[in-house]
């Protein structure tokens, strides 16, 4: 029978054990930290159900007909789960980009791989319609914008040059944009608005079908299990990880397969939302105190990024409810100004 033990080492270090496999248990403030945010993203998806245009007050309260079963269950609940979703692919696609380019601006929507997956949805849109799947055709375009940037970014031996990826991804990036906006200037309108619905970073007209496509995440969750203890290890320097016995160059090949997979997940659903990637996993780190890797976190914090903008979009008073990729593009550029001021600060 397996059993669960506590322990602690000589250096104090808390562990606990499932069997043979041990793991350091989290801090008090740590446990703390994570409960708020699950509680907070709880409240925020309370509110995202309680409150909409569509003339119900609480439909916990209200659910006496059947239009309001249906504006609960068909409209605003699989909205907010594929906003959870898609906050969390985003968060855990930033942290292993972060992690395996040690560069903080190290984002799918920044080195150009959202980019790149919004041109294989549109040649598999206007090219080869119903011979190439628009999923298949986003992960090829998002793997083309990496091997751009690794070529991009002078790799020949193998390295990547942390000080030129975010150069070459944004090349990539504004490369892949004008080739969507140049096909979209010469389709018909009916194709160009279909492309411009998938690529708006937007969670309307979201429904189950597209809750199990961002839910397939959970099949890599047992990779990420794996690869975040042997990134803990890396975080600390391949050198020091080679010493541990961490196959770094398998870890980083992996860790970059995930994260090309999650960033096309997200494109798929909602499009490409900008800045949560970015933002989420510095958050993360700085609320766990943690140099290393904290992906569960992550998760969290994106997930909590995705819904607080969403319910933004819902308590505008605008005439029409505004896309999450608006917000999410205002409050990650305030966000990224701060970032660079405070690097120029460090440098200075």
């Amino acid at each position: 029978m397996m059993q669960i033990e506590l322990s602690a080492n000589q250096t104090g270090t808390k562990t606990f054990g499932i069997g043979n496999i041990r793991f350091i248990a989290p801090s008090w403030q740590t446990s703390s930290r994570i409960l708020f945010l699950f509680l907070l993203l709880v409240l925020f998806l309370y509110l995202i159900l309680a409150f909409g245009r569509e003339g119900i007050d609480n439909p916990w309260l209200e659910m006496n007909t059947r239009y309001q079963q249906f504006i609960l269950l068909q409209i605003r609940l699989p909205r907010a789960l594929v906003a959870i979703g898609a906050g969390m692919t985003l968060a855990l696609s930033g942290a292993l980009f972060q992690i395996t380019t040690r560069n903080a601006l190290g984002s799918p929507d920044i080195i150009g791989i959202n980019a790149g997956a919004a041109v294989g949805i549109m040649v598999a849109l206007l090219f080869w319609p119903g011979v190439l799947p628009i999923p298949v055709g986003a992960l090829i375009g998002a793997v083309v914008a990496v091997l751009l940037v690794y070529v991009a970014n002078g790799a020949v031996n193998g390295e990547i040059q942390t000080a030129k990826i975010v150069l070459s991804g944004i090349a990539v990036a504004a490369l892949c944009m004008a080739l969507v906006d140049f096909a979209i200037s010469n389709t018909r309108i009916e194709q160009a608005q279909q492309i411009r619905s998938l690529l708006s970073g937007s969670l309307a007209n979201r429904g189950w079908q597209d809750v199990m496509l961002i839910s397939s995440m959970l099949v890599f969750m047992p990779i990420l299990f794996w690869l975040g203890k042997q990134l803990n290890y890396i975080s600390l320097g391949n050198d020091i990880a080679i010493t541990l016995g961490v196959p770094v160059r398998l870890v980083q090949i992996i860790s970059i397969l995930l994260a090309i997979i999650f960033a096309t997940l997200s494109v798929l659903v909602v499009g490409p939302v900008a800045f949560v990637a970015l933002a989420a996993p510095q958050i993360a780190r700085r609320l766990i105190l943690h140099k290393g890797v904290a992906l569960f976190c992550s998760m969290l914090v994106g997930a909590l990024l995705m819904l607080s903008a969403d319910f933004i979009t819902l308590i505008l008073p605008t005439p029409g409810r505004l896309t999450v990729g608006l917000v999410t593009a205002v409050i990650g550029g305030i966000y990224l100004m701060y970032l660079l001021y405070m690097e120029f600060r460090r440098i200075g």
